[in-house]
């Protein structure tokens, strides 16, 4: 057997592999045809070049084969840290772009607001609320999302607005529960009440309205009465609300702020003032 034959076989058996057919075909000849004495040398020049190709593309291939299983764990570590500390209601993440959110399958549509920039109404999002109608959220000048408010679907109520307040009382439980440090403020409105004085004459006196009297549906309308809860942790704070619509349909408010991203933007302002 001639010297270029050898060689063919050695660098072909080196590979594990016979992918060419110019190759296969030399192979064959040398292994199957014990009569072979000859074999074209550019041939062998050619089989030769092509078993050193697939010797320098194999640490590629290997590289390409494992792929899938790191990509793999890269997603289950982003996926890590996603919980752990960028966690955002209804499946969104704290700091996240607007490209990234969209990539999430979340459809955006643009909204006006003059005092916030980048803001854009909510759909298709991850962890939906059934109670929860609208999502609003806003990414700002650094395009990080650093705020979400969600509004509750409307309610026929009634006038003392117990409808809302049992809703009111169900997320305010849950929000405390999530985020601690609850805080209620209500500011009642004043209403004229008849009164006797202690002669027995009927007089005419202010007093605060309690929560659920029998206008309150209406006093939370006007604004002469205002409800609202606050909530926080290190990282978020959230305030809930009722308010009432022109039809006098009542729903619940959700604000939630990233306070990590608010701080470091402030700090970002101050060094550079």
């Amino acid at each position: 057997m001639k010297i270029s034959s050898i060689i063919i076989l050695c660098a072909m058996l080196l590979c594990g592999s016979i992918a060419l057919a110019q190759t296969q075909d030399t192979l064959r000849r040398v292994l199957l045809d014990e009569n072979v004495v000859y074999v074209d040398e550019d041939a062998s020049a050619d089989a030769v070049n092509s078993a050193r190709q697939l010797l320098r593309e194999r640490p590629q291939t290997l590289r390409k084969n494992n792929f899938p299983k790191l990509r793999q764990k890269s997603h289950a570590d982003s996926a890590k840290i996603i919980t752990r500390s960028q966690a955002a209601p209804f499946g969104l993440v704290w700091g996240s772009s607007i490209n990234e959110t969209r990539n999430q399958g979340i459809i955006l549509t643009p909204i006006g607001e003059k005092d916030y920039v980048n803001n854009f109404s909510a759909t298709k999002l991850p962890k939906p609320v059934s109670d929860i109608d609208k999502v609003d959220i806003t990414f700002g000048e650094e395009n990080k999302l650093w705020r979400i408010i969600a509004y509750g679907k409307l309610i026929e109520d009634d006038a003392s607005a117990s409808k809302v307040l049992r809703e009111y009382k169900i997320y305010s439980d849950l929000l405390a529960q999530k985020y601690g440090n609850k805080q209620e403020f209500f500011t009642p409105a004043k209403i004229d009440v008849t009164e006797k004085d202690a002669k027995g004459k009927e007089i005419t006196v202010q007093k605060e309205a309690p929560i659920g009297n029998s206008n309150f549906l209406s006093q939370l309308q006007q604004g002469t009465a205002v409800l609202y809860s606050t909530y926080y942790n290190d990282e978020v704070g959230a305030a809930l609300a009722i308010n009432v619509d022109g039809n006098k349909k009542s729903y619940i408010v959700i604000d939630y702020k990233n306070l990590k991203i608010l701080k470091a933007q402030q700090e970002q302002t101050l060094d550079a003032l």
